[in-house]
């Protein structure tokens, strides 16, 4: 798809009219279905999806020449990568987070029925604790992430998280 016609599509959906998004989508469902086996976990496709959408709506179609190039595919093309890139990056810090937790906890353990129960502990966390701490080391985002997800600065996400843990340490360990 040209940009001529890229841009008319894309100028559609912005006003609303969604009836052309399965003609744009068509021209990017490759590249996401790549990318979302790529990935591998459940929500990728959606979460690219929406990305896509997102982008569409918030994309400024004067940048771009209505002529018969294909720099305006080019461009959402390298931002679904980007955004790829950026959800890879996420999904390995989840990953070393909960290896983490997993081997930490491992330590505690002597037996498979003595499994600590994490639910019994975080019940004793405040919400705002609790949250910190499971953005942290469940889904392993950063200070500054966690920061902008609870509307507070990063030294209180430290101290959330920091409290957290010895309410935790205290609880298992005694």
């Amino acid at each position: 798809m040209c940009n001529k016609a890229l841009i008319k599509t894309v100028k559609e959906i912005q006003n609303q009219d969604m009836s052309h998004f399965n003609e744009l989508y068509g021209e990017f469902e490759k590249l996401l279905r790549y990318y979302e086996r790529k990935l591998g976990y459940d929500d990728a496709g959606q979460e690219l999806t929406l990305f896509l959408i997102e982008l569409i709506y918030g994309l400024d179609t004067d940048k771009f020449k209505p002529d018969d190039t294909e720099t305006l595919k080019r461009y959402i093309a390298v931002s679904v990568r980007n955004q790829y890139i950026l959800l890879s990056k996420r999904n390995q810090r989840y990953i070393l987070s909960c290896n983490e937790l997993y081997d930490n906890l491992g330590h505690y353990c002597l037996e498979p029925e003595d499994g600590i129960s994490i639910s019994e502990g975080l019940k004793l966390l405040s919400e705002r604790q609790r949250l910190a701490v499971a953005y942290r080391y469940i889904y392993g985002f950063s200070d500054a992430e966690i920061a902008d997800m609870l509307s507070v600065s990063r030294q209180a996400v430290n101290r959330l998280e920091t409290r957290g843990l010895a309410v935790l340490r205290e609880y298992y360990l005694g």
